[in-house]
């Protein structure tokens, strides 16, 4: 190592706490995020709400009367007619995708959105019909969900990734009549038909040749275009008028994907998502009329959707992804959001990308970049404002990083999921702006909290939104109680945020909706300043054989940090002693391993390395220890696949959570492998 190396490996070392606290450097102070209401019952703490909601929980706008999305969809119409709302990147005359977004302005998306209601009305649509969309995102999603609320109609959405046993599920649930589809959809549609009496209505979103729709005709199924439904609402003699819905109307009904058993219909009605989309502007300011935001999770997600209806409401921009992931980053690139929104999985993929690439840079450039990204790291993690030192930093070192989402991005969102601690430093380090984690469920209509974007602790999920209460409910079988310092449990809500339960299913609406309380699931923790954080899952536990609770995605999470893991599925058997692991490793970590041992071998092969599984396993044991886990917490047995877990081979949801039993299912062998070793 050179001297100046030397010199930047013994500052970078010296940045520590207490020479940050010599640095003069003061804390900022807490404050209070959240008050208690109520009453103290036995077994839970009191109720707590928003310091802006103490008297009264907030269900619609009431400056501009908005108590249904009908209602935001005609208010934001007149105030932003000539603005530009939704675009996409289309193809050119040469078959490939414009070098630009082509935007459409409010008052040409209501049009499009008041021909396809005419169009849909002629077809003999009628109101509170439930209408299927089973297509990427799209302007013409979008133009099909404001259509439907135009007659009070509810939308039901389809993962592209789902089969179709689950598709059939979900539509003879919901009793679906007519589904709208794209061109990369069809051939599934036509399938989900064939097994749906009822459903006898396609409209397809592109054309299609003569001999498809042929095909459909002699199967019984009305096949039409969209074009041919606008053409249909253009030429209508009498205009249709619309049926506004009411706040208690349902709007939409979301099916969970689901980590086991049939998919959940979660009714989610007009009062939900107005009470969200005013909670989030209102008390957060989370989106106004100068931003753009890339839209690329699922519709199907409710996350996505809501930042939608929030874009739409208050004026912001959407650029819609082109559906090839490959494409996403130049998408971000010439769109130049100011908002971008993800999920963990998302973040940590970004973050090993950033560091594979630092690694590659030369010596002193490595060195450089790792001494300011400790100083910046450091400096949020212990809370300390440099803000001359961070500009200077921000400019020299992660300028170019912050370009990587386009040099705008002022706030960015990550929902679905807990996202770790050293990842949302890593963001904030390299990105230079706000993040903010969201904390919601379907149940909850995607809102249940967001960090403030003024807070800027690690970890927080902010107080709940002005929309929901929340109580904490003891679980004494993990040992968490309301009584302890800080106050632990499961947190449970209820509001006008809250769904209405699930659609046909009474038994399960009772199981999770008590006395107007929503159970959660999730364990949770109110925090010195007011705020929530979620720090465990009560429905993923099980019992090991000497009666020790296993909290499993507190352990996946903590055994993330080992720098060999890139995906971990724990498995505990409860008539065994220990846990065992099914682990994806890192790529690259793997190919830097065999390079220098000097073994020419396929990532297949190296996977089923010995000496490479007990290396990895040592490097889970050591993050466990650091990370504090339980010695009962720590897999004694671990099984490298080289196959990631993905929605593409059913092993994860849409949203990225891990299909539990499918997982088990799947490597049967692997595990009953690891459990005979160990015995």
């Amino acid at each position: 190592m050179s001297h100046n190396n030397q010199l930047i490996a013994a500052a970078a070392g010296a940045v520590t706490l207490t020479g940050l606290v010599a640095m003069g450097l003061k804390r900022p102070h807490p404050y209070g995020q959240t008050v208690e209401v109520g009453n103290k019952v036995v077994g839970e703490g009191r109720a707590r709400r928003n310091v802006f909601a103490e008297k009264e929980l907030v269900d619609h706008i009431p400056e501009e009367q908005v108590y249904t999305i009908y209602d935001s969809f005609i208010a934001a119409t007149q105030k932003f007619r000539n603005k530009q709302c939704f675009g996409q990147r289309n193809v050119g005359s040469n078959g490939e995708l414009n070098e630009h977004f082509d935007f459409i302005t409010y008052g040409e998306f209501a049009g499009h959105c008041e021909t396809l209601f005419q169009g849909l009305c002629e077809l003999g649509l009628k109101p509170k019909s439930r209408i299927g969309v089973f297509s990427r995102n799209r302007i013409e999603w979008l133009i099909t969900q404001y259509a439907c609320y135009l007659q009070n109609n509810i939308i039901v959405s389809f993962y592209e990734t789902l089969g179709v046993d689950s598709l059939a599920f979900v539509s003879k649930h919901a009793e679906i009549e007519l589904a709208f589809c794209s061109k990369e959809t069809l051939s599934k549609m036509k399938e989900l038909a064939l097994k749906v009496r009822a459903l006898r209505t396609i409209i397809c979103y592109d054309n299609v040749p003569d001999s498809v729709r042929e095909d459909f005709r002699d199967n019984n199924i009305n096949l039409y275009t969209l074009d041919q439904i606008y053409a249909i609402g253009k030429l209508a003699k009498i205009k249709h008028r619309h049926v506004p819905p009411t706040a208690d109307d349902l709007c939409t009904i979301m099916y969970t994907s689901g980590t086991t058993g049939d998919p959940k219909g979660v009714m989610i009605t007009h009062r939900n998502v107005i009470a969200v989309v005013n909670a989030v502007k209102k008390y957060i300011d989370y989106i106004n009329e100068t931003d753009a935001h890339y839209s690329y999770l699922p519709y199907a997600h409710i996350m996505e959707r809501i930042i939608v209806f929030l874009a739409y409401h208050y004026g912001g921009r959407i650029g819609i992804f082109c559906g090839d992931i490959t494409k996403i980053l130049p998408e971000i690139k010439i769109l130049r959001p100011t908002l971008f929104v993800g999920v963990p999985r998302v973040f940590e993929r970004i973050k090993a990308g950033v560091f594979k690439e630092i690694s590659k840079q030369r010596p002193l450039r490595r060195s450089i970049f790792m001494l300011a990204y400790k100083l910046k790291y450091l400096s949020i993690l212990y809370g300390f404002k440099m803000p001359l030192l961070e500009a200077f930093l921000n400019f020299l070192v992660f300028a170019k990083l912050k370009l990587a989402l386009g040099g705008q991005v002022r706030v960015i969102l990550s929902g679905s999921a807990p996202l770790s601690a050293d990842t949302e430093i890593f963001l904030r380090v390299c990105f230079s702006c706000v993040v903010v984690q969201g904390y919601g469920l379907t149940e909850t209509c995607g809102g249940t909290a967001v960090k403030l974007l003024q807070d800027s602790s690690v970890g927080s999920l902010g107080p709940p939104f002005v929309s929901v209460e929340a109580k904490l409910v003891d679980v004494p079988e993990l040992n968490y109680y309301t009584t302890s310092n800080p106050p632990c449990g499961e947190v449970h809500l209820r509001g006008p945020s809250v769904a209405i339960g699930y659609f046909k299913d009474d038994a399960k609406t009772q199981q999770d909706f008590k006395d107007g309380w929503f159970a959660t699931g999730d364990i949770g923790r109110w925090n010195r300043d007011g705020s929530l954080s979620i720090i465990d899952r009560k429905k993923n536990i099980f019992k090991l054989s000497q009666g020790e609770y296993v909290a499993v995605e507190r352990v996946e999470g903590a055994l993330l940090n080992s720098q060999w893991v890139a995906q971990v599925f724990i498995y505990g058997d409860s008539q065994k002693a220990n846990l065992v692991a099914i682990v994806h490793p890192h790529p690259d970590k793997v190919e830097e391993w065999a390079k220098l041992k000097g073994i020419v071998a396929s990532f297949e092969q190296l996977c089923s390395n010995r000496e490479l599984n007990q290396i990895v396993l040592k490097d889970m044991e050591s993050t466990a220890r650091q990370t504090k886990l339980f010695g009962f917490e720590i897999p004694k047995r671990v099984h490298l696949i080289s196959e990631a877990f993905s929605d593409v081979n059913g092993l994860l949801t849409p949203s990225f959570k891990l299909k539990r039993q499918q997982i088990k299912d799947r490597y049967k062998h692997a595990i009953d492998d690891m459990y005979r070793n160990l015995d």
